[in-house]
């Protein structure tokens, strides 16, 4: 979904609107005598300002601070100003329409969002089920390795023959590695093999501690002769630290598969 900012005019007028369609006792484009007299903050001009509008908006500014009286006045000039674009033919301009009915369409849809996913909620189980599949889905290991990046592949299985006949990795790294960890040995510190590009991650995974590639490593980088100087378990999370990120994230898989059911039921043509 497109996040224009919304201008500070349209943000009141689709406010309005939205605090109509939630509250069908408030209809601020209604002649007065369609809301009962002492619902009624204001009238500007044909436009009613009911009391109801004033207290949706108000919690749509989250600030306790400011008063209703405070509030009424914004709404008031807000809508003057609506008004006079409407004169000088603003609304009629072919960007303007555009980002009006962006962000009606924006407004309409989270507040779709909320009427359908707002008071969703799961089980203990159904949360348990999603953890043990993230976790079962995450990194266990981590590794300390170290690597010398080469050009070519004779130059790695060089430097392969070069360290089983005795060199010292740490030097031939410093001498002849490419990469930027070179100066430092190679030294790539911990790290988890999903941070790595995919063929040097897989290798790293079938490794023990203390190998060395018996086979250059080639990469979109280079190739690599890759050393394992460690491997350490990694203390995954508990389930109760991570329920409010379960929850979302079922939340989030429940408005993207509602999404693509209304995808599907549409006709819709790119160009």
């Amino acid at each position: 979904m497109s996040r224009l900012s919304a201008i500070v005019l349209a943000s009141s007028v689709l406010f309005l609107s939205a605090c109509n369609e939630e509250n069908t006792s408030s209809n601020n484009s209604a002649p007065a005598t369609d809301i009962p007299a002492d619902q009624i903050a204001a009238t500007v001009n044909d436009i009613v300002i009911s009391k109801d509008d004033v207290k949706l908006f108000k919690e749509s500014r989250g600030n306790p601070q400011v008063t209703d009286s405070q509030i009424l006045d914004e709404m008031i000039a807000t809508e003057l100003l609506r008004e006079e674009a409407i004169k000088l033919g603003i609304n009629k301009k072919d960007n303007v329409r555009f980002q009006l009915r962006l962000q009606e369409s924006e407004l309409l849809a989270r507040l779709l969002m909320r009427e359908k996913f707002g008071s969703v909620s799961f089980t203990d189980d159904e949360l348990k089920a999603a953890y043990d599949t993230q976790i079962s889905n995450s990194e266990s290991r981590e590794f300390k390795a170290r690597h010398i990046l080469l050009k070519t592949e004779d130059e790695a299985k060089a430097v392969i023959e070069a360290l089983r006949n005795g060199a010292d990795f740490i030097e031939l790294a410093k001498e002849r590695s490419t990469g930027p960890s070179g100066p430092n040995g190679g030294d790539l510190g911990w790290f988890q093999a999903a941070r790595m590009v995919p063929p040097f991650a897989e290798a790293v995974k079938l490794m023990n501690k203390g190998d060395i590639s018996v086979e250059p490593v080639q990469t979109n980088f280079g190739f690599h002769v890759i050393k394992l100087d460690d491997v350490r378990e990694l203390e995954q999370p508990s389930f109760e630290s991570m329920r409010e990120e379960i929850n979302q994230s079922l939340i989030r898989e429940a408005i993207n598969k509602y999404i693509a059911e209304v995808q599907a039921a549409a006709t819709i043509s790119k160009n």
